[in-house]
């Protein structure tokens, strides 16, 4: 369902402001999946509510400004992984030691957790994808809009997702 565009600017303020605190835990607990740590996802939410803040008169109304927020969020959380990719190839680049430990199974670990340890090594593209649809529970065309893809290439994301999943799983312990 459409919102209309308020009307004056303080009412756009207001209307941004009110989604940034509607929605902050979850997108908070969204940045967290993808990035792999909590001061990562915190460092990508704090820039995507800047980027949103300062190109709040780009929003068009035709949408909940949480949808728009969340697109913003989507992206800021897949410059932070490309960034991240970036680093690791330079030479002097110091390892993140805190995610590599983070992503390495426990032996005898929990079914989710080995479950999140396998999604957290999934390609950002998919990760994305798997956990916009599988955590947040969005539909295949909100999952399109925020990523700014097209539902196909959304659906072949998700299904190399899972089929990556189910082989990594499957080829261990069971």
């Amino acid at each position: 369902m459409a919102t209309a565009l308020p009307a004056t600017r303080a009412a756009l303020d207001a209307a941004l402001h009110a989604a940034i605190v509607a929605d902050a835990d979850r997108l908070m607990g969204l940045c967290a999946r993808m990035l792999g740590n909590e001061a990562d996802a915190a460092d990508a939410l704090q820039e995507a509510w800047l980027r949103a803040w300062r190109n709040r008169d780009a929003f068009r109304g035709d949408g909940p400004a949480g949808a728009w927020l969340r697109a913003i969020v989507v992206r800021e959380c897949l410059r932070s992984l490309r960034w991240r990719a970036w680093t690791r190839l330079l030479p002097l680049s110091a390892r993140d030691d805190d995610l590599a430990a983070a992503t390495t199974p426990a032996e005898g670990g929990l079914d989710a957790a080995r479950v999140r340890t396998l999604v957290a090594r999934l390609p950002p593209r998919q990760r994305v994808a798997f956990n916009l649809r599988h955590e947040e529970g969005l539909t295949v065309p909100e999952i399109a809009a925020a990523m700014g893809l097209s539902t196909e290439t959304v659906k072949t994301h998700l299904d190399r997702a899972l089929g990556r999943l189910r082989s990594d799983l499957g080829g261990r312990d069971g």
